[in-house]
């Protein structure tokens, strides 16, 4: 009986993506739809029958989307079906931008709490500052409600122009009230962009948005301006986004007419995209960071310059996102992204690593884990290790020794978080003007670190000199967002990072 159901279940999933799909193919296939008109038909009276005639209620829009989404998912790793509601927020990192009221938050002990005012937002022209709690929204209460950070976003997100009103409960014990008017939030592509060290410039893109050329330009500008001759680009977590994108950020490092990739496709023709333009940088020293993270739009850029030789990758295999997505917008705002051909390097090597039944696609880098190719190069000398993706030019295992095991226990958890701030709040004032400054000499008492054992039942045993060292520095990575910018930390860290630390070595 079980058996019967399933397969019962099983003719109604094909049936209902095959009536969502429907207007696709009209569309696009124009009188191939009339020779199989009758085929349509047959499914369409079938799942009209079942919605009429079977044992149990069926709710048509959730197995809608369950049915669509199970059946991408035997097609390939990436083609997805995206519902009407949740199509604007999915995208909004592609778009690059949302409306809001233009803050970073955090939930402090059950209290929405400012940490960073983005400059010229609602919020910044209003005058709301780190530090201060937010406790009611349009007239609600929103303190020890059990808050999460969703309820947050649901409440203050919301379309460009609408108005928000505010109570805020000041550092100086003073509650004042405010209405915002909901403006045009940027979600920025570059998260960090810097000189390092003498004429070396470091750059970290973390998506490829509608923005990323255009924030990209400006970040090369800058650097170069500042005497910048030699690039690390950090392309590390970097997923990927818009195919265009990609182009345009290779385009800046290549000189006109070299191939930056291609597509193809068993139902789409083979496309191919070139450098156009001088770009900003083609002559300069360039070395691009990437790890198992680096997927898509990432790996177009890393492939096309390591094909070029026009600079170097350092770290570990990228992630192997190769496939290409076609977006189709469905009669009710629902959105499917359907594989529609390859990426190609300029040397014909397919991005895409293997999938199918026999693998395990979405466990893949716990398997790199387990098998040494983060840890050991000599790993990637196996074919079966190394199918897909970007391969480094320079191998760059994972630290797994980054911190000691107690302080990954520690500094990994909210209460650790809610201590650095409770740290801030009491030293409100910026100790040093230079985030270099206080990189090397920013000091903190280990009596401090005591207090944090002794409220969280920790064995005071566990505090050594190595202990304080790494907590000192993982507090300092909390801490320097707030007394700088957003990008502090990732410039920071950069000052121990063992991959920057390689790239350095070959630009010097």
């Amino acid at each position: 009986m079980k058996n019967n159901k399933l397969l019962l279940l099983c003719v109604l999933f094909i049936g209902v993506f095959s009536s969502a799909t429907y207007w696709i193919g009209f569309y696009s296939n124009g009188n191939k739809e009339n020779s199989s008109k009758s085929n349509w038909q047959n499914i369409e009276f079938l799942l009209d029958h079942l919605m009429e005639n079977y044992v149990d209620s069926i709710d048509r829009n959730e197995l809608t989307q369950k049915s669509i989404t199970n059946l991408l998912k035997e097609l390939d790793p990436h083609s997805t079906y995206i519902p009407s509601n949740k199509r604007v927020s999915v995208n909004e990192s592609l778009v690059g931008h949302f409306g809001g009221i233009g803050i970073r938050f955090m939930i402090l002990r059950d209290t929405l709490t400012v940490v960073d005012v983005i400059n010229g937002g609602p919020s910044y022209i209003s005058g709301l500052q780190k530090r201060d709690r937010i406790i009611k929204i349009d007239n609600q209460n929103v303190a020890g409600i059990g808050l999460t950070n969703q309820m947050v976003l649901k409440k203050l997100k919301g379309e460009v122009g609408s108005k928000v009103s505010l109570s805020i409960f000041k550092p100086n014990k003073t509650t004042i009230n405010k209405v915002l008017q909901r403006g045009l939030i940027p979600l920025k592509s570059i998260a960090a962009a810097s000189m390092i060290k003498n004429d070396i410039g470091y750059i970290k893109l973390s998506t490829f948005s509608n923005s990323t050329d255009i924030e990209f330009k400006n970040a090369l500008s800058t650097l170069i301006e500042n005497g910048m001759q030699k690039l690390i680009l950090d392309l590390r977590f970097n997923g990927g986004g818009y195919l265009h994108q990609a182009i345009n950020v290779a385009d800046e490092f290549l000189e006109k007419s070299k191939l930056i990739v291609y597509t193809n496709g068993a139902h789409s023709s083979k496309r191919t995209f070139y450098a156009t333009n001088k770009g900003l940088f083609e002559k300069g020293e360039l070395v691009i960071l990437v790890n198992s993270g680096t997927a898509s739009a990432s790996e177009i850029v890393s492939g096309a310059i390591q094909d070029h030789k026009r600079g170097l990758i350092i770290g570990r295999r990228t992630f192997g996102k190769g496939l290409v997505q076609q977006p189709v917008l469905l009669p009710d705002s629902s959105e499917l992204r359907i594989t529609t051909s390859r990426y190609y390097t300029p040397l014909g090597k397919c991005i895409q690593k293997p999938y199918g039944d026999s693998i395990d696609y979405d466990n893949d880098i716990i398997e790199r884990l387990e098998n040494g190719e983060l840890t050991y190069n000599d790993t990637l000398k196996d074919k079966k290790f190394s199918e897909g993706g970007i391969l480094p030019d320079i191998f760059s295992s994972i630290d797994t020794l980054e911190y000691l095991q107690i302080v990954s226990k520690i500094s990994f958890t909210r209460n650790w978080r809610d201590f650095c701030f409770d740290f801030y709040e009491k030293n409100p004032a910026k100790p040093f003007e230079k985030l270099k400054d206080f990189y090397e000499d920013f000091e903190v008492q280990k009596s401090i670190f005591k207090l944090y054992f002794i409220e969280n039942k920790i064995d005071l045993k566990e505090l050594d000199d190595h202990v304080t060292k790494d907590l000192r520095w993982s507090l300092m990575l909390e801490l320097c967002s707030y007394y700088y910018d957003d990008q502090a930390r990732y410039i920071l860290n950069s000052f121990k990072d063992k991959d920057v630390e390689k790239a350095l070595i070959e630009l010097e």
